[in-house]
């Protein structure tokens, strides 16, 4: 009884710390979110850019190329916020006023990739229970949460097309491993981010800015 009463407090502690947790860095997550957004809309008006293609062999490998583009922009601008995140705590920090949390910015980006994590892994298992039973109702949820995936996560799309193309004669299996993709996606924007929060701490800057001394 005494060991499921700690479980239960630990439980509780976690719970409130994690509500605490949300509550103080909600801008900061927020802000990992828009520019998800951003870049989604951003990769979708450059795959509606290159639409008109007719050539389907030259539109695959365009779409590729748009959403490698667009995935490397995504990173970066995520690596950039999470290092102004950084340093800003870092400033904070050593004056006190703020408690150092290890792993920071990979909680930040996972709280922000929660819908992300949410919605592939229901596209998955829907599309497991659809491949299993035949079942209508799975395979209607897997549609609805696969378009709203692509839709939020238009970036990955065509290099994820690009990736499982040698499945595209068998759709169901074709759009299950793309949802694996976009499963794994979210993991590598984690890594970024606490990349660019890390460095950020240590006020390490991969692109330093180019002095006028070294222009000339």
């Amino acid at each position: 009884m005494l060991k499921y009463n700690r479980v239960v407090l630990k439980f509780v502690e976690s719970l409130v710390y994690g509500v605490r947790f949300i509550k103080d860095n909600s801008y900061d997550i927020v802000k990992l979110f828009v520019n998800q957004m951003g870049i989604t809309i951003f990769s979708l008006v450059l795959y509606t850019a290159v639409g008109a293609i007719e050539d389907e062999a030259l539109y695959s490998k365009i779409s590729v190329l748009v959403s490698v583009f667009s995935t490397i922009f995504y990173l970066a601008l995520i690596y950039t916020a999470a290092w102004d995140y950084g340093a800003r705590d870092k400033i904070r920090i050593d004056g006190g006023k703020l408690e150092a949390i290890r792993g920071k910015g990979a909680l930040l980006s996972l709280i922000a990739n929660i819908p992300n994590f949410i919605l592939a892994s229901l596209a998955i298992i829907t599309m497991l229970v659809y491949l299993g039973s035949g079942s209508d109702v799975a395979y209607t949820a897997f549609g609805l949460a696969n378009l709203i995936l692509r839709f939020i996560n238009a970036m990955f799309l065509g290099a994820l097309q690009g990736i499982f193309a040698s499945l595209k004669d068998n759709a169901d299996l074709y759009f299950l491993w793309q949802s694996v993709g976009y499963l794994i996606a979210p993991i590598i924007t984690v890594l970024v981010t606490q990349l660019g929060y890390e460095l950020g701490m240590r006020e390490f800057k991969i692109f330093k800015p180019i002095s006028q001394n070294e222009k000339q």
